[in-house]
């Protein structure tokens, strides 16, 4: 498609052009995403022309209009970052300009036979096909696209912007190592990237895939996830918020007599373990004796003042919540939490200041730079573009009171000046002091047990189940998670635990592998013999705690409600050893099939697995609920 002839002056000089595209755009309603994108502008000629790779070229209707009438038009598919990805569509072929432009970023395509629906951050597009298969070829080069450049975006590294690593069944302590050890800038880097360039579902996506084993931002993500902080709460509330938070934990704690010598100094976390071997405590003998066990094999859990530790925050939560109290089990989830907040913690030999992370940084710039040459208009693997798509990173700068009042996961592509990533600096720093790792373990574990109470307490389930999320946002983004699929895969994890346990076995695993499910049956195993071990400790005695983690990323991102994936995937860690399951003949030789999952099955395959079942489980339920509403 060739380009525009520059516009010039009789005298030859260049002088501002204004343009405005054919299309005529309701002004009603506000800001709409027609009128944020056919804009008039004027800027000088002759116009910067743009070329962008030409990825797929194809004829489709498409739903346009305030009327939605279905229009024929010529559709490329174009770009290579994130910022001009686009379905771009002309009215022929002809047309050296296209009319429009359906912007790729963070979309979501499906397929209805021969229609295309292209679910983007302002509407949902209708593309017609001339076939089913023709449809399915264009959604597999979409998604196949918008992956490709994304994985210059989500989790950069220090250098330039790299692919998202996969995590690796196996992520040594050297791993771990240099996570603790991040400096401060690249902290800032991440922040960025994961809370304010990507939107919610990018991340949730790419964590499922073990993305955030490389960032120093899970336990930011999780407070997400769990409504410690809101989705909704813009970050200039962030630090106060937290800290309201610790102080009541810290008031909690102090109105334990038995906590205070040795938080004052004059007992030593030694004492304190001795003193907990004889207590006639009954509630801190059971603790003690659990955390005494919790983690064995590492020695970070053998160091007294780490135990110490633990022994508070079970023994604060245990009295703050009598109804639920203390369970052998809850060790071993608080262990997962206060290990990851050691290993994210603040580089204990960097200091907060103005400059620490703005040393050596350098604007983050447009990958459109490398694009924006001039390329012969013959050339059929580019495709022209002209300069009205509206492209944000080009000119939008923060400055540091805009950059607090954003919310997390807003998708943004702007530029940040130095006042913002000291301000992103000064919330990572606050929010993961080393000082503080027990009380906001603590504020984890509390959220986590409200989710689940009825793994350990079924009455105390009951009683809780009326409780609101805080954050509508939080909400609203579970409607697109297992919470729509209560039919099959969520039995609620907040329901008594029997019932958890046959809602796997029933309403799961006998749907998707029914002969499994009736194998089992026959032989008189109940699901409790196997499951429960899994479900009270959301798998975290099966892995090492890298891939527990993983596992937890992808419970916490896609059911941050009721964490009723857990149940997917027990079914999926079953399905694992279908053969050998179909082969025996008494109930003691599947459970031992069952033992040592961790030897057969990796993290990252189970989480894959479990996610096809619920892919699946969301397809059924659709057909269904279509088919009992005729």
């Amino acid at each position: 498609m060739s380009s525009a002839s520059d516009a010039k002056s009789p005298s030859g000089v260049s002088e501002p052009l204004s343009f405005q595209p054919n299309v005529t755009s309701s002004t009603k309603g506000g800001d709409s995403m027609w009128s944020r994108l056919f804009r008039p502008f004027s800027l000088e000629s002759p116009m910067v022309h743009r070329f962008l790779p030409k990825l797929k070229a194809g004829r489709f209707l498409i739903e346009v209009g305030d009327k939605s009438e279905w229009r024929q038009y010529e559709i490329v598919l174009a770009g290579s970052s994130i910022g001009d990805l686009g379905l771009y569509y002309y009215g022929s072929k002809a047309d050296q300009a296209p009319v429009g432009c359906i912007h790729l970023h963070s979309a979501h395509v499906d397929v209805l036979e021969e229609v295309l629906m292209v679910i983007t951050q302002d509407k949902t597009w209708f593309l017609c096909a001339n076939s089913g298969r023709d449809a399915s070829d264009w959604a597999e080069e979409i998604c196949a696209a918008i992956d490709r450049v994304s994985q210059a975006i989500l989790l950069q590294g220090n250098g330039p912007r790299s692919k998202r690593r996969r995590l690796s069944s196996h992520v040594s302590a050297v791993t771990l190592k240099e996570i603790q050890s991040r400096e401060p800038r690249a902290r800032v880097d991440e922040f960025l990237e994961i809370f304010v360039r990507s939107n919610h579902e990018d991340v949730r996506m790419q964590a499922m895939e073990g993305a955030l084993s490389w960032s120093c931002m899970r336990n930011l993500a999780w407070r997400l996830w769990l409504d410690v902080l809101p989705l909704d709460m813009a970050f200039t509330e962030w630090i106060p918020t937290t800290r309201i938070k610790r102080e009541k934990y810290a008031s909690q704690r102090e109105q334990h007599a038995l906590f205070r010598e040795c938080l004052k100094g004059k007992q030593n976390d030694e004492e304190f373990i001795a003193a907990c071997e004889t207590t006639e405590d009954s509630l801190l003998y059971s603790i003690f004796k659990d955390v005494y066990r919790t983690q064995g094999s590492m020695d970070y859990f053998r160091s007294a003042s780490v135990q110490c530790m633990l022994i508070r925050i079970l023994y604060t939560y245990s009295n703050a919540h009598p109804g639920i109290s203390y369970n052998q089990g809850m060790g071993e989830l608080l262990a997962t939490i206060v290990y990851l907040l050691h290993t994210e913690q603040w580089p204990g030999n960097s200091k907060s200041s103005k400059s620490s992370a703005l040393q050596e940084s350098s604007q983050l710039t447009s990958n459109r730079t490398s694009l924006e040459r001039l390329i012969d208009d013959e050339d059929a693997s580019y495709v022209y573009v002209e300069s009205f798509i509206d492209i944000q990173d080009d000119t939008t700068y923060l400055d540091r009171e805009k950059f607090l009042r954003l919310v997390p996961f807003t998708g943004g592509v702007g530029k940040y000046q130095d006042c913002c990533r000291e301000a992103a600096e000064e919330i990572i720093c606050e929010l993961t002091l080393p000082t503080y790792i027990e009380h906001d373990a603590y504020l984890l574990l509390e959220e986590i047990m409200f989710r689940m109470a009825g793994a350990f307490c079924p009455e105390a389930a009951r009683a809780s189940s009326n409780r609101t999320p805080k954050s509508k946002k939080h909400k609203r983004s579970s409607k697109s998670t297992a919470c729509t699929v209560t039919l099959f895969a969520s039995e609620m994890a907040s329901s008594p635990l029997y019932d958890q346990m046959n809602a796997i076995h029933h309403h799961i695993l006998s749907r998707c592998d029914p002969p499994t499910a009736r194998h089992i049956a026959a032989l008189g195993l109940e699901p409790q013999m196997f499951v429960l071990r899994w479900v009270r400790v959301l798998m975290s005695r099966e892995f090492e705690m890298a891939q527990v983690w993983q596992i937890w990323d992808a419970i916490f991102s896609l059911t941050p409600s009721d964490f009723s994936f857990i149940n997917l995937l027990c079914v999926a860690a079953v399905r694992e050893f279908r053969e050998e399951i179909l082969q025996v003949e008494d109930a003691t030789a599947v459970l031992l099939c069952l033992r040592d999952l961790s030897d057969k099955v990796d993290a990252d395959r189970l989480v894959d697995n479990a996610r096809e079942l619920y892919d699946a489980l969301m397809i059924a339920a659709a057909v269904e609920a279509t088919n009992g509403s005729h």
